[in-house]
């Protein structure tokens, strides 16, 4: 294994974290919605929850669903639904909450995804452009998450791909250190006074960092709004309602966590072994991380060449 593998371990996102009530309901929606590929979905039985950090068994199953380029190469959304505990709260419809605040797709074709999404149940939110995409629109799917849509001419029709997934934090300079503590690159940092994109009227003050990891496309979107100024916290309980938390491919868990805590890094929880069960994926080595805004991201020891 390479130095640099320990030092800046993240390679690629593999799987954006979706909790709800009923996986295949949102999975079916996924599909029918944004073309996206029911993959693979975990057996339906009681677990330890003390990855999670909880002290009690659960049920949830992880339904997993990919976009064109299917797995290997695509992050999943891990669709995961939870039956018992039963998820809490609402997702976030404040533009101005702190945390995870929406998850993006690429489409060749803004107008038609938001009529077909529009059909399926979801309300237009913004409609436009944004300060990072020359045209994009915000919905809310029927489950109250908000989706980010990008237009690509370059995708087919019938195609998506996982794009981004927008962050709010308190203060860029105090993240900005931590993403590239795990491996993330800056690409790109940007000030803007328009939020409609996210639907916000008049004025605003904000900056938002596009950062990307070294192994594919897929980008964290940091935005910090100072006026009118970003409020609240991400939620703690992990079957919280909406888009969760994010993991990451290591090449070694164990490795990465004693040498980030070395160098000072505070884990949410040591690494344990998982075995996601009912699935072809083998036993990995999983541990947990918080950035300084409170979002967990999970390291999952998934080494560089399982994708070549």
């Amino acid at each position: 294994m390479s130095e640099l593998s320990i030092e800046k371990p993240a390679r690629r996102f593999l799987h954006i974290c979706y909790c709800c009530a009923d996986d295949q309901e949102v999975a079916r929606f996924l599909v029918d919605g944004l073309d996206m590929k029911q993959v693979m979905r975990t057996t339906d039985q009681y677990d330890s929850g003390a990855i999670l950090g909880l002290d009690y068994d659960v049920r949830s199953i992880g339904n997993f669903v990919y976009d064109r380029r299917g797995p290997r190469t695509s992050p999943a959304i891990e669709v995961q639904g939870w039956y018992d505990p039963t998820p809490v709260g609402e997702p976030p419809a404040d533009a101005l909450q702190l945390g995870i605040n929406a998850l993006g797709f690429a489409v060749p074709s803004v107008d038609a995804s938001l009529a077909r999404l529009s059909a399926l149940g979801c309300t237009v939110v913004a409609d436009g452009s944004s300060p990072t995409d020359a045209r994009s629109a915000v919905v809310r799917d029927p489950r109250g998450v908000t989706l980010d849509i990008v237009e690509d001419p370059s995708l087919a029709e019938g195609e998506s791909q996982m794009h981004h997934l927008r962050i709010n934090v308190s203060d860029i300079d105090e993240s900005l250190p931590f993403y590239a503590m795990l491996g993330f690159e800056l690409i790109a940092r940007t000030a803007f006074t328009d939020g409609a994109f996210a639907g916000l009227d008049g004025v605003v003050e904000a900056e938002v960092a596009s950062l990307r990891l070294p192994d594919e496309p897929f980008e964290v979107r940091l935005i910090e709004w100072t006026s009118p100024a970003s409020h609240g916290a991400h939620p703690t309980d992990p079957f919280h309602a909406g888009i969760f938390r994010a993991a990451l491919g290591v090449d070694d868990t164990r490795a990465s966590y004693d040498y980030l805590t070395s160098n000072g890094a505070v884990f949410d929880r040591p690494p344990m072994q998982v075995e996601l069960s009912g699935t072809p994926v083998p036993d990995m080595w999983i541990t947990f991380i918080s950035d300084p805004t409170g979002i967990p991201y999970e390291f999952v020891q998934r080494p560089r060449e399982i994708f070549r």
